[in-house]
């Protein structure tokens, strides 16, 4: 299981330090190195029938930009392997808080599950314009828990549970959100933020800014929601590499990280954000759930 979450960990996430840690070589540099230009990546790992969140990584020679316009078309893939135009989204960069480790976000519909092409144009302030088509699938069914479902029950670990809170929380320093489980706080009916990240450990790196985003919101938002971090591994003190997932993380079916969930009073889940989400994008989702009945 840790093995597979790193494995795709490495095909998921748009962030050049990734690229070296799939990719890690011993040979020399080449004298020449080949320019490899404006690349993209789909940086989902399920996608749904609906109106979907679609980020999108830019890179110009392995290196992350954030200062392209880009633009996604989705098109469906007929048996005859015809491509059909769905739909269409501008896809502004999201990294409000987050470090430098933000992505382009383009909010997409598909009508059916399948196999579908991305059109993803690129360009940067005084570049020409690349255009890239990547396929990816979208899935009738989705694996991890998403918006409409109940939110799995999880009694993951508190402060109340282990001798200190580093036991559930491999940032340096810990952080605060390790009060309640999942569980509690919905037997509470309390608005609840969570956030599966493992800051120390992370893949893509990109944990613990996504943990300090969320932390920016507490002050605003901590008297209407209950914010919640749920480590991805136990056992790694006093030694890391006998770490494990956790029971929580195996449970809600994960094969990345980071995510974040708003759940409701009733247990809903409303939204889901997979890799990073930023604080603009997270406090237009937090008034929404608010606001609602």
């Amino acid at each position: 299981m840790r093995r597979e979450l790193i494995t795709r960990g490495c095909l998921l996430v748009s962030l050049a330090v990734l690229f070296a840690a799939c990719g890690t070589s011993t040979e020399a540099p080449a004298a020449s190195p080949t320019r490899l230009g404006l690349q993209a990546q789909i940086v989902a790992s399920e996608l749904l029938p609906g109106l979907q969140r679609f980020p999108v990584g830019i890179l110009e020679d392995n290196t992350p930009v954030n200062d392209a316009t880009v633009h996604v078309r989705a098109f469906s893939v007929s048996g005859t392997n015809t491509l059909q135009l769905k739909g269409e989204s501008d896809a502004p960069f999201r990294g409000a808080g987050l470090e430098g480790r933000g992505l382009y976000v383009a909010n997409v519909r598909f009508d059916a599950a399948g196999t579908w092409v991305a059109e993803i144009t690129a360009q940067r302030p005084n570049g020409a314009p690349k255009v890239m088509r990547l396929a990816f699938k979208v899935t009738d069914k989705p694996t991890v828990p998403a918006p409409g479902q109940p939110a799995p029950r999880s009694h993951n670990p508190t402060v109340r549970d282990v001798p200190d809170v580093s036991y559930i929380d491999s940032g340096q320093p810990p952080d605060d959100m390790h009060q309640l489980s999942i569980a509690d706080a919905i037997a509470q009916h309390r608005p609840t933020l969570v956030v599966f990240a493992t800051p120390a450990f992370c893949v893509s790196q990109t944990c613990g800014p996504q943990v300090h985003a969320v932390q920016q919101l507490e002050p605003r938002y901590r008297n209407r929601l209950t914010f919640i971090h749920v480590e991805v591994y136990q056992d790694f003190k006093p030694d890391p590499s006998k770490r494990r997932l956790t029971d929580t993380f195996v449970a809600w079916q994960f094969q990345t990280e980071p995510w974040v969930f708003l759940i409701d009073s009733k247990g809903t889940i409303r939204d889901r954000f997979e890799a990073t989400a930023d604080t603009d994008e997270l406090s237009r989702a937090i008034d929404q759930l608010l606001a609602s009945p």
